[in-house]
């Protein structure tokens, strides 16, 4: 399977324009976030704008990682949604994949007790991860790349569960969070890591790296902040 597929030089020249800007304006946007989460009388219009925010900073990235790599992102992408929003549906229902837990209203609507917005953010996370690997650390091979991106992925839960649950994003029945949360994280990612190995490789959607980057700066630092806070 290779959905490599060459894209006009001018278009790619044209996203590089773009990216210093976009990761700029995204860094300016959650470092306002940052500061709003701070303070008890911000809050809660940070809360409020939390969907919406994660909806269009990450629908601009991803269109912007489309135009670099061409239709196979949304090939892949596609599945990737609907088979990890059904995952967590299935996890809430029945705590049988990542714990028993529930999604509270800070990330929107629910379907099936499920916010899409969080099938959206899989998509990122897994992608932008993997694209981090291959350009940054060079792993050519596929499961060895897959593997590492699975482990940032299972990293990146680790840091933004105190601060997810500490906001109500969502809450684990008994307080805890279970080992299998973990190692459902690193199962899945790695699953659909592997294939980002057969899109095109040519391009290292710089975007999209940097948009993860800040997502995981962003939760690292409100984590030490909301605990000096209290």
């Amino acid at each position: 399977m290779n959905f490599r597929q060459e894209q006009p030089r001018s278009s790619h020249k044209g996203t590089e324009r773009k990216e210093p800007l976009v990761i700029g304006l995204l860094g300016f946007l959650f470092f306002v976030g940052l500061w709003g989460h701070l303070f008890a009388i911000t809050r809660p219009l940070m809360l409020l704008l939390t969907p919406y925010l994660l909806l269009i900073c990450g629908g601009v990235v991803f269109i912007l990682a489309l135009q670099e790599e061409g239709a196979g992102i949304l090939v892949w992408a596609t599945p990737t949604f609907l088979v990890t929003v059904t995952l967590e549906a299935l996890g809430v229902a029945t705590g049988a994949i990542f714990g028993a837990y529930r999604y509270g209203p800070v990330l929107g609507k629910h379907f099936f007790n499920v916010p899409p917005i969080i099938g959206f953010n899989w998509v990122l996370v897994v992608l932008g991860f993997s694209r981090l690997v291959w350009s940054r650390f060079r792993i050519r091979y596929a499961p060895l790349g897959a593997f590492v991106t699975a482990l940032l992925c299972v990293l990146f839960d680790f840091i933004m569960e105190p601060v997810a649950i500490g906001l109500n994003y969502w809450t684990w029945t008994g307080g805890s969070i279970p080992l299998k949360n973990y190692a459902a994280w690193f199962l899945i990612s790695y699953i659909f890591a592997l294939p980002t190995w057969y899109l095109k490789e040519s391009f290292k959607a710089k975007t999209l790296q940097g948009y993860i980057l800040i997502q995981a700066g962003f939760f690292i630092l409100l984590r030490f902040g909301l605990a000096f806070a209290r």
